[in-house]
C-alpha cells in the first residue's frame, strides 16, 4: 500500500510539472522574422509567462519538433500541411486558422470564368478555345500546384519519352488550346524556356506581345489574366474570384455576358449564383501535437479574452493575423482539415508517367537520407516534377560507384572527388556555388612567414605537407609544375613529386599494402607514426611541428587554427601572421593561391541522355529557386542549404548561396576546373599504370622471345 501510495505521489508530481512546463513555440529565423523573435521571444522568458521561443530555420523543421514533441505548437502554410497530411510519422493537430481578413473563409478560390458567346456549354467545349492564364511562376501565395490544376484536370498527361515532362505538359497544352496567352516563365532554365516557346508558340498568340510572351506582358499576372477574358482575347480565363468580381465593379463590366464552369462540368450564371470553386487556397494554421492539443486549445481560447502581457507579445509571434478558433467537434489532423477546403489534397495528388521519371539521388548517410526525403516531400506539395527518390549507400565512394552503374542517377561531389568521379565517367550538371567571392575555395602553397621561400621552385629538395594522393593541393602543384617545367617534369606523377621533394607526407600511401610497393617511401616518411591524418587541419600541423617546410591547403585553414581559434596544445600561440601564401606575382595579393574551386558538382553519368540531363538540370534549378537562399513568403518552407536537424552541411556545404552551370563570371586564375581538365585531357602516370604498362611490356617480350625459341627449334 506504501509503494503504491508513492508511486500516486510521484505521478501527480510530475503531472503537475508537465502541466506547469512552458508551452514551446517553434518560430522560424528569417529576414522577415528576426525583428520579431529579438522584440518578443525575451518576454516570453518572463517567468509569469505560460510560452517559450524555440527557435529553428525553416517550417518544415517546426513540423518535425511538433510531431516529435520537441515543440508544441507552430504555425504551418498550407503546403506544409499538405506534406504533414502524407507523412504518417506524427501525429498533429490543427488547431486554430491564422487569417488576415476574418470574414474570409479561405485566403481565396481560383474559378474557371468564360464568356458566354464563346461557345462553351460544358467541360468537352473548352478543347480548342482561347485560353487566358496568370502565369506559372511561383510567388508568395502561388505554386505549380495551383498554377496547373485547371490544365491538369481537363488535359489528358502526355509522357513522350522523347521530351522532358515540362515539355510535355506544354505539347498537350498546345494540342488543347487554339490558342492561349500564358505569360512568363513557363520553366526557371531559361534556355529550355525558350525553346518551348519558339517551339508551341500558339500558347503565347494572344498575349499583348506574342512574340515575347515575358512577365512585363498586359496580360500577365492575376489581374492580366481578368482583362485578357474581359477584352474579349480570351474564351476561358484561371482567375480567383475576388479578383474577377472587383474588376468587373470597377470597370462596369457586365456580369451577365460571363459563367462559371465548374468541376462537374456544369456552368453558372456570374450575375445570380453562386461561384464553384475548383480549387481554394487554405489560411495558414496552429498546429499542435495530439499530447499537448487541451493545453494548446485552451491556451488560444484565452489569448482575446485576457488582458495579459505576454499574449500580445505571442499574438504578434503569430504574424500579426486574425486567430481563428476551429470549432472543436472540427479540430482534427492535417487530412481532415484539408479535405474540407476545395481541391486543394486532389491538386497534391500527382499521377506519375510510366516508365517513372523519378530521379534518383544518391545519399551516402542516414541524416543525409532523411534530408533527401523531407526535400523529396517538399518537391510534391510544391507541385515540381519529376518526383525525387533518395538511393542509399554507405559511403560516398559507394554514391559515386552507384551512379556509374547507373543505380542512381546524381550525387553531390565535393572539389576533391572531381577528379575521381571524372575517371569515373561522371559529369557535371551544375556548380555548387557561393556568391562571395572571398568564400571561393582556394589553395595554396602555405610557407612560413619567416622563411626565404618566394616561389614554387624554390620549394625543391624540401618537405611538403600534403591532405592525400591526388587531392586538390596535389594535382593543382602537379598540373601547374608541368606546365612550368615542361619535358623536365617526369611524366610519372609520383616519381615526379618524389624526385622534387626531400620527403612528403602523403596521407593514405602507407597504409596500402598495394601501393607501398610502387610509391617511393619518401612520400610517406614525414608522418608521424601513429597520428592521424584525414584533412587540411593535419597537413597544416604537418607544417606547425612536424617538419614539413610547405603544406597544400585552404589559407582558410591558417585562419581557423592560429588566433586561438584551436584550442589545442600544438596550435597554442600560432598568428596568422607567422604563415604566408607563395605568390605567382610578389606585388599582387590575388595571385597568392594554386587554384580556387567552386564549394562542389552535382554530377551524373557521362552515358546519360540529353532529354533526361535536361530534365535534372531544369528540376534542379527550380528546388534551388524553391528552397534556396531566396524564398518567397515570411519564412522558408523549407532550406536546402541549411542546417538539418543541427547538423551542418547536410548535402550541399553551409555556405551554399545557389547552383549554376558555369564559373566564367568568377574572374579569378587557375580554376581547378581547368586543372581537372588538364588532368583528364593530357594524365600524368601513376605509379600503378607505371607498373602496368611495364607488366604489359614484360608480357609481349616473353610472348616474342617465345616465338623466336619455337621457331629457332624447328
Amino acid at each position: 500500500m506504501a509503494r503504491l501510495t508513492g508511486v500516486i505521489i510521484i505521478t501527480s508530481v510530475y503531472s503537475y510539472a508537465y502541466n506547469k512546463r512552458k508551452v514551446r513555440l517553434c518560430m522560424v529565423s528569417g529576414k522577415h522574422t528576426d525583428n520579431r523573435i529579438k522584440k518578443n521571444c525575451p518576454m516570453l522568458d518572463k517567468p509569469e509567462s505560460g510560452v517559450k521561443c524555440v527557435i529553428t530555420n525553416d517550417r518544415f523543421d517546426c513540423l518535425r519538433k511538433v510531431g516529435e514533441e520537441l515543440s508544441d505548437l507552430t504555425v504551418l502554410g498550407p503546403e506544409d500541411l499538405a506534406a504533414a497530411a502524407s507523412s504518417r510519422e506524427f501525429n498533429i493537430l490543427v488547431t486554430n486558422e491564422l487569417k488576415f481578413f476574418p470574414e474570409e473563409k479561405y485566403q481565396y478560390q481560383i474559378i474557371a470564368l468564360f464568356r458566354t458567346t464563346s461557345g462553351i456549354q460544358d467541360l468537352r467545349d473548352v478543347r480548342g478555345k482561347k485560353f487566358c492564364h496568370p502565369g506559372y511562376e511561383s510567388a508568395i501565395d502561388w505554386t505549380p500546384v495551383l498554377a496547373t490544376y485547371f490544365e491538369n484536370t481537363i488535359i489528358e498527361k502526355e509522357c513522350d519519352p522523347n521530351k522532358t515532362l515540362i515539355e510535355n505538359r506544354v505539347a498537350a497544352a498546345s494540342k488543347f488550346f487554339g490558342a492561349a496567352c500564358m505569360p512568363g516563365p513557363w520553366t526557371t532554365d531559361t534556355n529550355l524556356d525558350s525553346k518551348l516557346k519558339s517551339r508551341y508558340r500558339n500558347l503565347c498568340a494572344i498575349c499583348d506581345n506574342p512574340a515575347g510572351c515575358y512577365s512585363d506582358d498586359k496580360y500577365h499576372g492575376r489581374i492580366g489574366a481578368v482583362m485578357c477574358l474581359a477584352d474579349g482575347i480570351g474564351d476561358v480565363a484561371w482567375v480567383r474570384i475576388a479578383d474577377a468580381q472587383e474588376y468587373f465593379r470597377t470597370q462596369g463590366i457586365n456580369k451577365g455576358d460571363y459563367r462559371y464552369l465548374c468541376y462537374d462540368g456544369t456552368t453558372r450564371s456570374m450575375q445570380t449564383e453562386e461561384p464553384c470553386p475548383w480549387i481554394a487556397k487554405p489560411w495558414p494554421v496552429v498546429v499542435t501535437n495530439s499530447n499537448q492539443n487541451e493545453k494548446v486549445f485552451n491556451l488560444m481560447m484565452t489569448l482575446d479574452t485576457q488582458n495579459v502581457p505576454w499574449h500580445g507579445a505571442l499574438v504578434r509571434l503569430l504574424e500579426n493575423y486574425h486567430l481563428a478558433q476551429i470549432n472543436r467537434d472540427d479540430s482534427g489532423t492535417p487530412g481532415d482539415y484539408l479535405r474540407r477546403v476545395p481541391g486543394f489534397l486532389s491538386a497534391n495528388t500527382h499521377t506519375p508517367c510510366k516508365p517513372s521519371r523519378t530521379i534518383q539521388w544518391c545519399v551516402s548517410s542516414n541524416v543525409e537520407q532523411r534530408k533527401c526525403m523531407w526535400l523529396r516531400q517538399a518537391l510534391s506539395v510544391y507541385g515540381d516534377e519529376p518526383n525525387l527518390s533518395c538511393i542509399a549507400r554507405t559511403s560516398r565512394m559507394a554514391c559515386m560507384e552507384a551512379v556509374t552503374q547507373q543505380e542512381a542517377e546524381l550525387f553531390v561531389i565535393r572539389p576533391d572527388e572531381e577528379l575521381v568521379a571524372k575517371q569515373k565517367g561522371l559529369k557535371r550538371v551544375v556548380h555548387v556555388f557561393t556568391n562571395k567571392i572571398e568564400d571561393v575555395n582556394k589553395v595554396a602553397a602555405v610557407v612560413r612567414r619567416d622563411s626565404k621561400i618566394n616561389n614554387l621552385e624554390q620549394l625543391r629538395g624540401l618537405k611538403a605537407c600534403f591532405t592525400g594522393y591526388q587531392t586538390i593541393g596535389w594535382n593543382a602543384f602537379v598540373s601547374i609544375m608541368r606546365n612550368m617545367s615542361g619535358s623536365n617534369w617526369d611524366p610519372l606523377d609520383i616519381k615526379a613529386v618524389s624526385n622534387f621533394f626531400k620527403e612528403s607526407c602523403v596521407p593514405g600511401l602507407k597504409e596500402n599494402s598495394f601501393k607501398i610497393h610502387t610509391f617511393p617511401s619518401n612520400l610517406y616518411s614525414l608522418c608521424k607514426e601513429g597520428a592521424e591524418y584525414k584533412d587540411e587541419t593535419s597537413a597544416f600541423r604537418c607544417l606547425v611541428n612536424g617538419g614539413g617546410d610547405v603544406a597544400f591547403i585552404s589559407p582558410d585553414t591558417v585562419k581557423k587554427n592560429t588566433g586561438n581559434q584551436n584550442q589545442q596544445t600544438w596550435a597554442h600561440g600560432l598568428k596568422g601572421s607567422d604563415f604566408k601564401p607563395i605568390c605567382f606575382k610578389e606585388s599582387d595579393p590575388d595571385s597568392c593561391f594554386l587554384t580556387w574551386t567552386t564549394l562542389g558538382s552535382v554530377m551524373v553519368n557521362q552515358n546519360i541522355s540529353s532529354i533526361r540531363f535536361e530534365e535534372i538540370y531544369s528540376t534542379l534549378l527550380e528546388m534551388d529557386q524553391l528552397f534556396g537562399k531566396t524564398y518567397n513568403g515570411q519564412t522558408p518552407a523549407f532550406l536546402l542549404y541549411g542546417s538539418y536537424d543541427g547538423n551542418h552541411s547536410i548535402i550541399f556545404p553551409k555556405q551554399t548561396q545557389h547552383l549554376q552551370s558555369d564559373i566564367s563570371h568568377v574572374h579569378l586564375d587557375r580554376s581547378y576546373v581547368q586543372i581537372i581538365e588538364d588532368l583528364i585531357t593530357n594524365p600524368p602516370q601513376s605509379s600503378a599504370r607505371k607498373l602496368h604498362f611495364d607488366l604489359l611490356q614484360l608480357c609481349l617480350m616473353c610472348i616474342v622471345l617465345s616465338i623466336i625459341n619455337r621457331v629457332m627449334n624447328q
